[in-house]
């Protein structure tokens, strides 16, 4: 027997996936199946029903470990079709607070955003936590509190993990010396919040060679989503089905 290079089999290692937006997905896996109903009729003087090929479904699943560069995409896409992106904002100078007191957030960031807290002036003297209220994007009341270490040194930036709408005043405790705050919009910050999901075509393609096998779905959206985590053991991940406008528009080709 001779031993060749190329067996003909495919493995999964030759096999990509890309969305139209934004093009491939990393670390993923694709299972994609079809099947056709059967239609059947009683018929007399028989002992078996007339069968004829019916309706077919297509049922599709991505399974991906969770990429940063990837998440706007696999966690967004079944979410929203457009996000609001944050914007650099000056929402607050630098100024001194007051623990206890409240002080007056002067703007607003232009569009819903994450926010920054930069110390400056000097470091901060005993720890305590910085607080923004304001509202979401769905204008209702949120508030953050960011715990600040003593001794942060000036220049040091924190954010916040929910995006702001509006930013109403912030507050201190215990934070005392002579360090100032100022706080400002982070640009480029996507927030994604429930609308209609983004349609994308979906393809895969496995490649051993010169020899390609593509699938091609059109009109596809994510019907299901989310991530789950267990430990440091376990690497965290998307698992999705997918959903197709038109089944009569997949394609197989085989080159």
């Amino acid at each position: 027997m001779t031993t060749v290079n190329d067996f003909g089999e495919y493995t999964g290692a030759m096999g990509t996936i890309t969305l139209s937006s934004g093009g491939a997905l990393a670390d993923v896996e694709y299972d994609i199946k079809w099947s056709r109903s059967t239609v059947t009729h009683s018929r007399g003087g028989k002992h078996s029903d007339i069968q004829i090929p019916g309706k077919l479904t297509v049922k599709t699943k991505i399974k991906k470990a969770l990429v940063y560069a990837d998440a706007a995409r696999t966690l967004g896409y079944g979410l929203t079709d457009t996000a609001v992106t944050g914007t650099a904002t000056a929402c607050l100078a630098a100024t001194s607070f007051t623990a206890g007191t409240a002080v007056p957030i002067t703007s607003d960031p232009a569009t819903v955003s994450v926010l920054a807290v930069t110390t400056s002036n000097a470091s901060t003297t005993l720890a305590g936590s910085f607080t923004i209220v304001g509202t979401d994007v769905n204008d209702d009341p949120i508030s953050e509190s960011i715990e600040v270490p003593g001794a942060t040194i000036s220049g040091t930036i924190f954010k916040t993990s929910k995006s702001f709408k509006t930013a109403d005043y912030a507050i201190t405790n215990t934070i005392t010396g002579t360090a100032k705050f100022q706080i400002d919009g982070v640009a480029a910050t996507a927030t994604y919040n429930v609308g209609n999901p983004k349609v994308f075509d979906l393809v895969g393609v496995l490649t051993k060679g010169a020899t390609t096998i593509t699938i091609t779905q059109p009109d596809c959206w994510f019907s299901s989503g989310g991530i789950s985590w267990v430990d440091a053991g376990k690497i965290v991940v998307v698992d999705a089905d997918v959903e197709m406008r038109d089944p009569d528009t997949l394609t197989v080709t085989v080159v």
